[in-house]
């Protein structure tokens, strides 16, 4: 006994002296906040690939918003939600509910391929207004991964189609021109608007997988 609590008063001692952040911490920081986006509701068991990936691409997507957000305006991450105001009009919306009910998988998994694919695109421009990120290729990468998953678990008859050229040409327009500041501010949107989107379709997905419709 008396060895059990010399050995306890260590590592407490330890542990106050070097706090070792988890990863569960990092997730949490990174704007993990619930327990269903961050997989804590009491399921066992190794989770699919889409789901590893998407908390991947969230916990990327966040840093890289934030890094950009310190580095191009010079501010604190704390004063970053003083930016919510600045939108992007080619944005997908957020993942309707009503759609992406148990009935609804094709159409969701649609609104799902279909923003991604606008997205990835909008990835472009981040691209050549913040060429530093050191990020900015696995999340590119992961994002067409992801993209292919979601099309593989579509009838072959509702996959759909690839942006077209019009349509790259005009989500590709509303951001590339305007002031400086105005780029800036449309990457910084970008991005936090592809982490909404990632978290919703997380959600979506995982809605459908508890309620018998399988997406591995």
């Amino acid at each position: 006994e008396t060895s059990y609590l010399s050995l306890l008063s260590a590592l407490v001692v330890l542990v106050k002296g070097n706090p070792v952040p988890s990863a569960l911490s990092e997730l949490m920081n990174s704007g993990w906040t619930s327990g269903e986006e961050l997989g804590t509701d009491g399921e066992t068991g190794a989770p699919p690939k889409w789901e590893k990936m998407i908390k991947m691409l969230v916990h990327e997507v966040t840093t890289l918003r934030n890094q950009q957000f310190v580095e191009e305006f010079q501010k604190p991450v704390e004063e970053i939600s003083s930016f919510s105001q600045h939108q992007v009009p080619s944005t997908p919306p957020h993942l309707s509910k009503t759609l992406c009910s148990t009935s609804n998988k094709e159409a969701c998994l649609q609104e799902i391929s279909r923003g991604l694919q606008v997205y990835q695109l909008l990835l472009q421009h981040v691209k050549a207004e913040y060429p530093q990120s050191t990020l900015l290729p696995s999340v590119t990468h992961q994002t067409t991964v992801l993209i292919g998953l979601v099309k593989d678990q579509m009838k072959v008859a509702e996959v759909v189609e690839d942006l077209s050229a019009s349509e790259r040409k005009r989500v590709l327009g509303e951001v590339s021109t305007g002031t400086e500041w105005e780029r800036k501010t449309s990457v910084h949107a970008i991005l936090r608007e592809l982490r909404n989107f990632l978290v919703d379709t997380k959600r979506a997905l995982r809605r459908m997988a508890k309620r018998g419709k399988d997406f591995q």
